[in-house]
């Protein structure tokens, strides 16, 4: 692997803080000597806000928006593009001309959200343009693969993320290739990572490519969740069993394997059993046995499927993962939601939690409040003056006070998935 720095590379870290730092610095020291690169505001954006700014749901997510389309965004709404970043930072030369495919993802899932609430015009010709510039810098079988040496989809979550990138552009602009694009990788990732070892489900990443941290071994994780979700929309929107037949053994075998007594679920599994069983309460800022953004995932998984079948048992699971993200170890004192194992992925699913999970009969008026809470928090105590968002949601932005030593607000996957929370809390109390 060289120096490259991937998604995959650090997601153990939250299990060994010290090993992901041997990781991180030689991103940190590079990108920190070069500088970051910001983009001055669009004529007519707000001015970076005081905190003390209370504007109501819908203008903060606007305002969260033309922050991250300040610094992350080169070029008109017609002809631009997400800027291209490794490692979250934009800096000269980067170790791959085209950048990380997943890390502008996760900019455009925030983009799509944000559209799919106002249908603002200026975001669905960022959406359209966007997408044109990822097929002009990748042909289609590199857009699919998947794997150690793929070169944009080396682990599980890397290919999710890409499949529901693919699939918001097909959402958002109807390209058919957008759509080939997704049942590509979905199948690819299938076929290289789905089988029956430790009872079925997908495994993290390539055997090669797992990286070794203290108990961290090869593992089937919840982070499978990204393709599965993928995959129950391709079935909805194609009806091939395809799609849904390996989605449905995935599903099943997270639902078994890591759902916990509390009704979260573990976020890793091995021949030993659940990382971190020792430990169940194991959960807090930049570190975490769970993983918030992939119970948001199961608990819009859970809704699809109730959506689908009309079978109660699944309202019943998303209903019982709703209550168990309000009540439990993943909300903080204040009522807040946690930051906890990945600040790079945590906000992914946020939008589909709130369309699929908090529109169903017997959901609770307080299911809506942590989301929208959390969103107020991130957008007073997680902003940076210059308009970046930070890992410590219910804190300060950066800093000694902020644990996230391998997450900084200036990255864009940090400060994207931040701001995709601060949109779900409009999309919710848009309800």
């Amino acid at each position: 692997m060289g120096s490259r720095l991937t998604k995959s590379s650090i997601k153990s870290a939250t299990n060994s803080p010290g090993g992901v730092l041997k990781e991180m610095n030689k991103l940190l020291i590079t990108g920190l000597c070069i500088g970051f690169s910001a983009f001055a505001l669009r004529a007519g954006d707000p001015a970076p806000l005081s905190h003390s700014s209370a504007p109501g749901n819908r203008q903060m997510a606007v305002n969260a928006m033309n922050d991250l389309i300040a610094h992350f965004w080169e070029g008109s709404p017609e002809d631009g593009h997400i800027t291209r970043t490794w490692g979250g930072y934009h800096y000269s030369p980067l170790p791959n001309e085209r950048g990380a495919l997943w890390e502008r993802a996760t900019l455009y899932f925030a983009m799509d959200n944000l559209h799919q609430l106002t249908g603002d015009p200026d975001l669905a010709r960022r959406l359209s343009a966007e997408w044109h510039h990822v097929k002009s810098l990748y042909p289609a079988e590199k857009l699919q693969a998947v794997g150690e040496d793929s070169g944009t989809n080396w682990a599980c979550d890397d290919a999710g993320w890409s499949a529901l990138f693919y699939l918001a552009a097909y959402r958002a602009t109807g390209d058919p290739d957008a759509l080939a694009d997704a049942k590509g990788v979905v199948n690819n990732a299938y076929a290289r990572w789905l089988d029956n070892e430790l009872g079925g489900g997908m495994w993290y990443a390539d055997e090669k490519h797992v990286v070794n941290y203290d108990s961290i071994s090869r593992r089937k994780s919840l982070y499978q969740i990204a393709i599965v979700l993928t995959s129950l929309h391709l079935y909805e929107i194609t009806h091939e069993k395809a799609f849904l037949d390996p989605a449905m053994n995935c599903y099943d075998w997270m639902e078994s394997h890591l759902l916990r007594p509390d009704g979260l679920y573990w976020c890793d599994y091995n021949s030993d059993g659940p990382l971190g069983a020792s430990r169940p309460n194991d959960i807090h800022e930049a570190g975490s046995v769970s993983f918030l953004g992939g119970n948001m995932g199961m608990g819009a998984a859970h809704a699809i499927l109730y959506r689908l079948t009309a079978d109660k048992k699944y309202r019943q699971r998303a209903l019982r993962t709703a209550t168990a993200l309000r009540t439990g170890l993943l909300v903080n004192s204040n009522g807040i939601f946690i930051d906890d194992r990945d600040a790079w992925a945590n906000g992914t699913f946020a939008g589909d939690w709130v369309r699929e999970v908090l529109a169903l009969p017997g959901i609770v008026f307080e299911d809506r409040v942590v989301l929208q809470k959390t969103a107020r928090a991130i957008y007073t105590k997680a902003r940076t003056p210059d308009g970046y968002y930070g890992p410590c949601w219910d804190g300060v932005a950066n800093g000694q006070k902020c644990p996230w030593t391998n997450s900084w607000a200036q990255q864009i996957m940090t400060s994207a998935n931040a701001v995709n929370i601060i949109i779900a809390g409009a999309v919710a109390g848009s309800k």
